[in-house]
């Protein structure tokens, strides 16, 4: 009988150079922005955003690498909404990589490495049921819904 391999995923600061790299990423996951009623955002828009998170000292993105492959993105602030809170942006799963655990394991290592806060949010965008059932199924609760778009979940540290 074969032994089985497990691939490591890793974390990695997303940095502004990464912009045509998160571009990528976010051209390979049509269905999250049909999702969310828009179209991915162009290499302008990605590079934008990085360069404004430099400026953000509360908030941290990451690059998810399966081995040498990036397969997706993480986005949180810390110290909000209140000083004892964080918030979880976006945990974007490139879709020919999703069903593998990769969601898990990113937000199991965040919650691992998350110190100072007393509770993790969640925000989804859209009529995401997917990503509705993964928060829940993962320990966290709808606390309320901001707006037609946008539901926030929350799971005790």
């Amino acid at each position: 009988m074969g032994g089985m391999r497990t691939l490591n995923l890793s974390l990695r600061p997303v940095l502004p150079e990464d912009a045509p790299l998160l571009h990528q990423l976010f051209l390979r996951s049509p269905g999250y922005f049909a999702l969310i009623g828009m179209e991915p955002p162009a290499l302008e828009d990605v590079a934008r955003d990085l360069a404004t998170l430099e400026k953000d000292e509360r908030r941290r993105a990451f690059l998810l690498y399966l081995e040498e492959e990036a397969v997706g993105y993480l986005d949180y602030k810390l110290r909000y909404p209140e000083p004892e809170d964080a918030t979880l942006s976006l945990l974007l799963i490139r879709e020919d990589r999703q069903g593998q655990g990769l969601g898990r394991r990113a937000l199991e290592h965040l919650l691992n490495h998350l110190t100072g806060a007393e509770r993790l949010y969640a925000v989804v965008y859209g009529n995401n049921a997917r990503a509705k059932a993964f928060f829940q199924a993962q320990g966290f609760r709808h606390v309320k819904d901001g707006g037609p778009t946008l539901s926030w979940y929350v799971r005790e540290l």
